[in-house]
């Protein structure tokens, strides 16, 4: 599990995304798909607790978001905590 107050701290993520409004209409660089996405990932988080696992590389010390964007902002806008996570080490 990675704490989702680090997400903050990702390349590759922007952190305006923790937000209550994630994807404003100005704002969505896959237009609906954007909002479409999130939403599947919070109705899975209330089935089951939580989304799929977020891919995070780690290299000198530094974390980049390989995948799972809209994933971690379901997690966010679900009040969650943490969220799965695979970080492969690149060192």
């Amino acid at each position: 599990m990675f704490p989702l107050s680090k997400c903050r701290e990702l390349h590759n993520f922007n952190p305006a995304r923790l937000s209550k409004d994630p994807y404003p209409e100005d704002d969505r660089p896959r237009g609906q798909k954007d909002l479409d996405s999130v939403l599947h990932h919070r109705r899975t988080i209330r089935k089951e607790g939580h989304t799929e696992a977020i891919w995070i590389a780690l290299k000198n010390g530094e974390y980049t978001l390989l995948d799972g964007a809209h994933r971690i902002v379901a997690t966010y806008l679900e009040s969650k905590r943490t969220i799965p996570a695979h970080v492969i080490n690149m060192d």
